[in-house]
């Protein structure tokens, strides 16, 4: 009899001993699944901040997508903002030299107020023709960078356009003004000077400029 009970009570222990690690396993295995799915969401998550976050790549990106975007006729230059052009700079042999400069349109005077100042400055200036008047663009181009830091880069008024606002380039109109955009830059180098030209009065006038990859940027004058 003694026997039979302990050998009932064993198998019974065994019993229970099973089910509970059975019980254990279970446990295990939901706990492992929550913490994995915990993991998962996290993951998802931080993925998520990272596609929000632009990266520094990207913002140079967008940058320069907005900088190639300005400097067009239907998205000139403001005044008083600067934008970076390509030039070519020659040596005495015509070989040339690749550069980037910044030129910025500082400020804008016309109607009577530039006539005013052309006038004193030299009084053989050629005064308006009926219905026009004269517009004088203050200007600054800084030389940024270059190939070459022996030849410099010449940079005058002639170097743009008055562009109408029916697309029509104006004829120059020689004039003395103080100080004429016109000199030598060296790579570093600053050169301000105005670039005046007789316009039709009112006329939303545009400034072109013709870079170093025979492309238009243009500069809006109002």
């Amino acid at each position: 009899m003694i026997k039979k009970w302990f050998a009932a009570g064993t198998i019974g222990a065994a019993l229970t001993l099973g089910a509970c690690g059975s019980d254990t396993t279970e446990v295990n295995e939901e706990s492992e699944q929550t913490t994995a799915s915990g993991e998962v969401e996290e993951t998802e998550e931080e993925a998520g901040e990272a596609e929000e976050e632009p990266t520094e790549e990207e913002a140079t990106e967008e940058a320069e997508t907005e900088e190639t975007e300005a400097g067009k006729r239907s998205t000139p230059v403001a005044v008083g903002e600067t934008h970076v052009v390509d030039i070519v700079i020659y040596d005495n042999d015509s070989n040339d030299y690749e550069g980037k400069a910044e030129i910025t349109v500082n400020s804008v005077t016309r109607g009577e107020e530039a006539w005013q100042e052309i006038h004193s400055t030299n009084e053989f200036n050629e005064e308006p023709a009926e219905g026009h008047e004269y517009l004088m663009a203050d200007v600054t181009a800084t030389l940024l960078e270059a190939e070459t830091e022996d030849y410099a880069w010449f940079l005058s008024s002639m170097n743009f356009n008055f562009i109408g606002s029916d697309g029509s380039p104006y004829e120059w109109t020689s004039v003395v003004v103080e100080p004429e955009l016109s000199g030598e830059i060296y790579a570093g180098g600053t050169l301000e000077g105005k670039i005046t030209n007789m316009v039709k009065t009112d006329d939303s006038v545009l400034l072109v400029f013709e870079d170093g990859n025979w492309d238009n940027v243009f500069f809006a004058t109002e």
